[in-house]
């Protein structure tokens, strides 16, 4: 039997279940492109506060282009900023799993009009302040709340 061989990545991986949405984590290396036995994946070194080791994390797409577009298209940049966790279980491409996403500071997690999940930098007004968000479902409105 013939063996191609592929490039690995040594240590640990993240285990998503153990993770939280609102977990701080860090990442503690460059991000580097890996084939592995799903494809091209980007992988990096990650560690969740409060604990000391580092663990292997693929970054997904809505993660690295947040990334991008918080700190720039070197990995280089992103090493050491903190960033908030959002899991997500569901079916993915077929496989039931959980989606890890990694938002940095002033971007939230959204959905665009195709239905993908992106993460966005959160708008602001002319003073800084967040705009607010109107799409705000009925079922979320307290009728307590309305004062008349």
């Amino acid at each position: 039997m013939i063996i191609e061989p592929t490039s690995g990545v040594g240590g640990a991986w993240v285990k998503k279940a153990d993770l939280k949405n609102g977990d701080i984590v860090k990442l503690t290396s460059e991000a580097l492109w890996i084939e592995g036995t799903n494809g091209k994946q980007l992988v990096a070194k990650m560690r969740v506060k409060g604990q000391v080791e580092d663990k292997n994390l693929a970054i997904n797409t809505p993660s690295r282009n947040a990334l991008c577009s918080a700190f720039g298209k070197d990995s280089a940049t992103w090493v050491d900023k903190h960033l908030k966790v959002a899991v997500e279980s569901g079916i993915f491409a077929g496989k039931r799993g959980i989606m890890l996403n990694l938002i940095p500071e002033g971007y939230e997690l959204t959905t665009d009009a195709g239905g993908y999940i992106t993460i966005e930098k959160v708008a602001t007004n002319s003073d800084g302040s967040p705009v607010p968000n109107f799409d705000v479902k009925h079922d979320e409105i307290n009728v307590d709340d309305i004062p008349f």
